[in-house]
């Protein structure tokens, strides 16, 4: 978010400066559909000297044009008041804990699937997915595993409801079935009841995560991370899955 804000600003700093000389040295400056170019163009270059991926500079491109066609269309305040909220309420910790919005593929919850069946936990197995987005891999998985308990834990408020619906839709009572969402931070989750751990985060919170589940999780419990990883961390295996990704599932023993 930092390297995002900065070329934006950069490039408004860059681009005033070029309208402004151009206005002390001939009297006119550059015309609006040229100060946004000039603006996209300098915030997605900025943005890659940076270190953004290629897609970033997309965005940062795009960013000036969205912003002059709001302005073009003259839309009430409440509107951008309503987009904001909606955006956080999908995106909250995108901000709070760095983390976005991550989906796992069917590959991948394949994959999972299958470390799933090679434990051998007691009579009433719990699986929990940190972080768990709209709710597709606990549905996924969830299918031919009737004896496992499938908890979602997730803190995006508009998330989580999107995922209880979904979850009803599949077919799965969130109370009396073996899919429940909870809503709420995964920081206050006991790790300790579950023989399963599946987080797909980002290297933010990885460091912490990691602390967490060796204080809290039980002998023969294990924890898997969806491409992610603590630096100088060991791990007892890394499964590679057959994706366009190249996913990586990191697996921790306990």
């Amino acid at each position: 978010m930092r390297r995002l804000l900065a070329g934006q600003i950069g490039a408004g700093v860059g681009v005033f400066a070029l309208d402004l000389a151009l206005n002390m040295a001939g009297g006119v400056g550059l015309e609006a559909v040229w100060l946004v170019l000039a603006q996209g163009s300098l915030a997605a270059l900025i943005s890659r000297l940076l270190g953004l991926g290629a897609g970033w500079m997309g965005v940062q491109f795009a960013l000036p044009w969205a912003a002059w066609g709001a302005l073009m269309l003259e839309l009430p305040s409440w509107v951008f008041l309503l987009i904001f909220v909606v955006l956080f309420a999908l995106y909250r910790n995108a901000g709070a804990e760095r983390v976005p919005l991550y989906l796992s593929n069917a590959i991948t919850c394949k994959a999972l699937g299958e470390i799933i069946d090679a434990q051998t936990p007691g009579d009433d197995p719990h699986f929990a997915d940190l972080g768990a987005g709209f709710g597709g891999t606990l549905i996924d998985l969830a299918k031919s595993r009737p004896h496992w308990h499938f908890v979602g834990i997730e803190s995006a408020p508009l998330v989580a409801m999107v995922a209880r619906v979904r979850v009803a839709m599949a077919g799965h009572d969130t109370n009396k079935g073996n899919v429940e969402i909870r809503y709420h931070d995964l920081w206050d989750a006991d790790l300790g009841q579950f023989d399963v751990v599946y987080a797909f985060l980002s290297p933010a919170p990885m460091p912490r995560l990691l602390e967490k589940a060796r204080a809290e999780m039980k002998p023969g419990s294990i924890l898997i991370s969806n491409s992610f990883w603590a630096d100088g961390v060991a791990y007892d295996e890394c499964l590679e899955v057959n994706d366009r990704r190249q996913t990586q599932l990191y697996t921790l023993k306990f």
